[in-house]
């Protein structure tokens, strides 16, 4: 459960970003329940993936540049016979590609 608090963390974060109303680094970080130190990590997520994240002191509040974002969705159902019956994780293709696995040992080829 914890990866599904961590996109919520980002939703919200996304969301105040784009609004322009993050407040202080501090103020943002008591909201989502992180240190200043983990915000810092999730803005530099959002940098990594190429957003201009920027502190504007006038505004005060984190700014994308250029109105950009992010879209982050997360899907939880429960799956019913059919539904699964139709994941085949890659069974179809077992027949049709096969890996074989070799490995040497001492002298002999274990296959």
């Amino acid at each position: 459960m914890n990866f599904i608090r961590q996109i919520e963390r980002m939703q919200i974060l996304n969301k105040l970003i784009k609004e322009q109303r993050t407040g202080t680094p501090n103020e943002l970080a008591e909201r989502l329940g992180v240190s200043r130190r983990q915000l810092y990590t999730y803005i530099d997520y959002l940098k990594d993936l190429g957003l201009d994240v920027w502190f504007s002191r006038k505004q005060n509040s984190f700014v994308y540049n250029d109105d950009e974002e992010i879209q982050l969705d997360l899907k939880i159902r429960v799956l019913g016979k059919t539904d699964v019956s139709k994941i085949n994780g890659g069974k179809i293709l077992k027949d049709f590609l096969p890996c074989f696995f070799y490995a040497r040992t001492e002298n002999k080829l274990v296959i």
